[in-house]
Formats: structure tokens, sequence, C-alpha cells
């Protein structure tokens, strides 16, 4: 496969007219019925960190994770390095769907919005984000499901069985939203072939959901592994002029937590990096 960077296009937007494309499961529906969710671009494209070194060993990690499993959840909290993780990880693949998540967005319809634009445009579809919405509002069991299908049935169309990884940033914000469990459980059963999903949180998920790593359906990666080792610390804090027995002290100080190990670099090379 070949590896390029792909970001979501500019001009996508869930209120253009496209020619449109006719889905079985698609079912139409008055557009009174639902009320329209301004969407911030921002949230749907992968962030840009400069100035980290590349950390091949992460990189193994998450490349067997989406070989192995159809999700994997990147825990830690504030400044342990999940986004920068997971965005140099996503520029490598060549179709990515990413949703920075809000606290605003445990509304189901807008999470709905947000959700179908950005797998709608990683796919390029000229479907309009209306239409793959069910007509019932609320985030019901058949409403969720319906939902699923239509999007990816657009996946399929697509595609054609090409790999797609959706990443959901900060989906902590979810946690405590009424649909956020059946959502999750409905989404792993509703993947197409190829595609992984990738969640990144600050706390530790509901139960429901921790215990599908029992079921090889979730891998986990938490701040341990997410902490620099030695080996990454030095190359970081070389950048800086730091002789190896400075960067052994500050990785024992710090136990290799990416943020803290950034304060004692950017006190050295001030706006050089950036977590």
């Amino acid at each position: 496969m070949t590896m390029t960077s792909y970001f979501l296009h500019d001009t996508f937007d869930s209120s253009e007219s496209y020619s449109p494309a006719t889905l079985r499961s698609v079912r139409r529906r008055p557009a009174t019925e639902r009320e329209d969710v301004h969407l911030l671009r921002e949230k749907l494209r992968v962030p840009r960190q400069r100035g980290l070194i590349k950390r091949p060993r992460l990189d193994e990690i998450l490349r067997k994770s989406v070989a192995q499993f159809p999700a994997t959840l990147v825990s830690g909290r504030a400044g342990t390095g999940k986004s920068t993780l997971a965005a140099q990880f996503a520029r490598q693949q060549q179709h990515v769907a990413w949703y920075s998540v809000e606290s605003s967005d445990i509304d189901w319809n807008v999470f709905a919005h947000y959700f179908a634009t950005s797998i709608l445009g990683s796919v390029k579809s000229k479907v309009r984000v209306s239409d793959v919405l069910p007509d019932e509002i609320h985030a019901s069991q058949s409403a969720i499901a319906t939902f699923l299908i239509n999007v990816f049935s657009e996946v399929e169309t697509d595609l054609l069985g090409k790999p797609l990884l959706i990443v959901l940033d900060d989906i902590h914000h979810l946690f405590d939203a009424e649909w956020f469990d059946e959502f999750f459980r409905l989404l792993l059963s509703s993947l197409p072939d190829n595609t992984h999903v990738m969640l990144l949180c600050r706390s530790k998920p509901p139960n429901p959901l921790w215990r599908l790593r029992s079921k090889q359906q979730l891998n986990v990666i938490d701040e341990k592994l997410l902490a620099f080792d030695l080996a990454e610390t030095v190359q970081l804090v070389k950048r800086a002029g730091v002789l190896r027995s400075e960067a052994e002290r500050a990785h024992s100080a710090t136990f290799g937590r990416v943020s803290k190990l950034l304060e004692f670099v950017g006190a050295r090379i001030p706006n050089t990096l950036t977590l």
C-alpha cells in the first residue's frame, strides 16, 4: 500500500450539494426533523506537531495493533503524547478519518454529524451527511445501527477494501453519554474489512468498553508504553546539546513523561519543540 499523508478537504461540508448516490439502506427524511449543526473543520483535520523525534518503537506497536485488533485505545493524562503519536501514525496512512471530540459533542445529533462528515470526507464520498442520518433523531439502538450501516456502506463502496484509519481524539468527553456504550459496541460489529478505530482518552473508559480487552477486540496502549525510554530521551535532549549523563538524570526525574521532558528541552531551546 502506498503510504501518503491524507487530510480532509477544506471544501467538504455537510450542507454542500453533491450528486446524490442511492443506497438501499438510506431513508430520506424531512430536513425540519433535525437541528442544523455548525461544523468546525479544524476538528476534522489531523493536527500538526513539529519538532518531535521519530519513535519507531511506538510506530511498531501501533502497526501490530492495527493488524491484530479492530480497535486501539491510547490512554494517558494530558501531556503524555497521545495525539502526537496518533497524528504521526495517521500521516503515514492513505485514508484517515480524524475527529477531535469536545464536551459539547455529547449530544448525539452533533456527534453523528461530525462522525459522518469525517468518514465521508476521508473516502471522498459524494453522498451528503443528511442522507446517512436515520429518520429517528434519538440515539436508539436501531437509529445507531442504521446510521453505521449507512456510513460504512459508503466506505465499502468507495474504498473497495482499502485500509481506513478512524481516529477519535479526546473520546473521554463522551464516556458519560447514555448512547456511548451501545454506539461503540455496534461500531465494532459494523466495521468494514481493513478498517481500524483508534481512541485517544485521558481517563479509564466505561467497563463495557474496558472488558473488550479480554475478547481480543481492543488493544490498550497506556502511559507506561507512551513514556520515553532512555534511548528516546537521549535522542530528544541531544538536540539541546545535553550530555548523556544529564539526559539520564532527566529521564529518571521525569519517568520519561513527554511533557516534562519537553519542559526540560524547551528551557534550552525555546519554541523549538511542541507536544
